[in-house]
């Protein structure tokens, strides 16, 4: 659906694009949010998603009769040929006004045959919408890979791609096989398709279709805020109109404080593994305020919460941060948080006929937040030294907030960060919750966070298991599955752009997976041969320390729980709930632990002449909780 001569015409008309493949751009360098996310995405971090949903509603909306303000001169021409659309180009995409509108030349970028020609000029934040068209006529249907089995298929993996790279609340993407039409919708409360539409000459359905679908602002079409505004540019904005209201207690707080306003977002730091539910991605930023000129940079936080949990959310939010500098250890400060009034599970400008409730769809709203530090990500890291005093920040991090009464529910590699002095900050409390009172109690009963980091306790392997208590030590056992994950994505430090082994990344599906974790995860650690040989091949690098990092951590956790070669399983609560309640164990015992380990390995690697370096805060305190 490449621009027609009519189109070319009108400068200010969005664009569509389309290329004569279906191979996707190569890949000129891995990043480090890249990086973050080169072993997949994770499934139990949301219910979210896990199915699709058919929904008349789509069909409604963009099939109704046309009104005066839509411009049907942008539509493609589509010239019908034995009752089919001869609209025969695959993989199209609908770039964005503003993409178009800040460098027209996009479309040749997007439509070249050239893969030259990608280089850094294309992005997923220039796209709109995507589809995928394709006709049978055009396909042997003994072939696996044909356009009738993939084209679906393909479809799905383009919005995933829109969804995951770009900063916006929803997308849209349509599949059209001969005269077939089907309408997909993404959002962070699940997917949505229409009913098959038979779109015919006569009944125009696909001309209105077309219309409607490229009248859509930019905004309606899910995009938030563009992650370039032009090519060479160095920082993006983030409308301001699009901050939403402030969360009323951080209102009451601040008492009348200026909103924030001149958001330049300068770098991706983060975005989350999982396209439905939080669906969290974390920027570095400037920020002005109002009437003033000074900036000030902070780190922000885009996610989508569920209406039932913002109460409590906004509690422990606010707990954090009236918490004095010495009790947030390991804790990033949130400096303010805004988010919108309305909790949706489809935009609000669809149909409001989705039985939501009844199909088990949670509502969610945009909600972002401020933090006082900027961070990055913990793929930084340069050495098993550097890795274990993040790893010590971490569990700061739990330390505080135990003592707040506080469980996080969600240690991830996203969400265990490296401070500018190389501490590591533990960020994300989206899914934390009080350990006291009966909604405590009943919040932690379930299984949450994302799966490939859970506790082995808090996998739902299946039906009908019983299940546990959320505990400290459960937070605990993820930061070994972070480790890992660290050592998987750059078995030759942060600068390694090899590809990972058929061997690793077969080890992190395995752990990715709700039938094959708590195995994977016991064998792997508790194994005879235990990390030694987990960690053998990445030992060029990484030195001889992982090994001792891994094992310090899991003695706090059920994967130091000693157990006979025989026994499947083990009472690990029977065991680790007297020595936490009697202060045996204890996160600031942890912390003393790596720090004496950090302490031998700064001896070993430190010159005769110079003192071992001992980890402070950026007080000059030394690390201990």
């Amino acid at each position: 659906m490449g621009p027609t001569k009519k189109q070319r015409q009108r400068p200010k008309q969005r664009r569509t694009s389309a290329r004569s493949d279906t191979k996707p751009p190569p890949v000129r360098r891995v990043s480090r949010v890249t990086r973050l996310r080169s072993l997949g995405s994770s499934p139990g971090e949301s219910n979210d998603g896990d199915r699709e949903i058919e929904w008349a509603g789509l069909a409604h909306f963009f099939l109704a009769p046309l009104t005066d303000d839509i411009d049907t001169t942008v539509v493609p021409e589509i010239v019908w040929e034995d009752g089919k659309p001869t609209l025969i180009i695959p993989d199209v995409v609908l770039l964005t006004r503003e993409a178009f509108e800040a460098d027209p030349s996009l479309v040749a970028t997007w439509t070249s045959d050239d893969e030259d020609a990608y280089d850094d000029t294309r992005s997923w934040s220039q796209v709109a919408a995507v589809a995928e068209i394709s006709r049978t006529s055009n396909v042997d249907p003994s072939d696996s890979d044909s356009d009738i089995v993939s084209g679906p298929e393909r479809l799905r993996e383009s919005l995933f791609e829109l969804v995951s790279q770009s900063l916006r609340s929803h997308a849209f993407g349509f599949g059209l096989c001969d005269n077939l039409l089907e309408i997909v919708l993404h959002t962070p409360s699940g997917r949505f398709c229409s009913p098959t539409i038979y779109c015919t000459e006569a009944n125009g359905d696909l001309a209105t279709f077309l219309a409607r679908l490229l009248s859509l602002s930019d905004r309606e079409l899910g995009i938030i805020s563009s992650l370039r505004d032009r090519v060479g540019s160095t920082s993006f904005s983030f409308p301001s109109c699009e901050l939403p209201s402030r969360v009323p207690l951080f209102e009451k707080r601040l008492s009348g404080s200026p909103r924030l306003e001149d958001i330049r977002i300068l770098e991706t730091l983060s975005k989350s593994d999982s396209i439905f539910g939080r669906h969290t991605s974390a920027y570095r930023v400037s920020v002005g305020g109002e009437s003033s000129t000074a900036h000030t940079e902070y780190a922000m936080t885009v996610s989508f919460v569920e209406e039932a949990r913002c109460d409590e959310h906004d509690r422990i939010c606010l707990a954090i941060t009236n918490a004095l500098p010495e009790d947030r250890q390991g804790l990033t400060n949130i400096v303010d948080v805004y988010r919108e009034s309305d909790f949706v599970v489809v935009p609000h400008f669809l149909p409001a006929d989705l039985p939501f409730r009844a199909r088990g769809l949670k509502p969610r709203a945009m909600e972002v937040t401020f933090h006082e530090h900027c961070f990055e990500p913990i793929c930084v890291v340069d050495s098993a030294e550097a890795l274990a005093r993040v790893i010590l920040g971490a569990v700061q991090g739990l330390g505080s907030l135990y003592r707040l009464r506080i469980l996080h529910r969600d240690v991830s590699a996203s969400n265990v960060m490296v401070a500018s002095d190389g501490n590591g900050v533990l960020v994300d409390y989206d899914t934390a919750v009080f350990m006291d009172g009966p909604e405590g109690e009943a919040e932690r009963n379930k299984n949450v966070g994302t799966l490939a980091y859970r506790a082995r306790e808090l996998v739902e392997e299946y039906k009908m298991r019983p299940t546990f208590l959320h505990q400290p030590w459960h937070d605990i056992e993820s930061l070994v599955y972070v480790t890992m994950f660290t050592v998987f994505i750059q078995p030759n430090g942060p600068d390694d752009s090899s590809e990972l082994s058929d061997k690793t990344r077969g080890i992190w599906q395995m752990l990715n997976s709700k039938w094959g974790a708590v195995d994977s995860k016991t064998m792997l650690v508790l194994a005879p041969w235990g990390p030694q040989e987990l960690f053998e091949p990445f030992k060029e690098f990484w030195k001889e320390d992982l090994a001792t990092l891994v094992q310090t951590v899991a003695k706090y956790c059920g994967l130091g729980v000693p157990r006979t070669p025989w026994a499947a399983q083990v009472d690990e609560a029977a065991i680790l709930e007297p020595r936490w309640a009697s202060g045996e164990f204890t996160h600031g015992q942890l912390a003393s632990d790596l720090l004496a380990l950090l302490v031998s390995i700064g001896q070993r690697n430190a010159p005769e002449s110079e003192p071992p370096r001992v980890p402070r805060d950026r007080a000059g305190r030394v690390l201990f909780l």
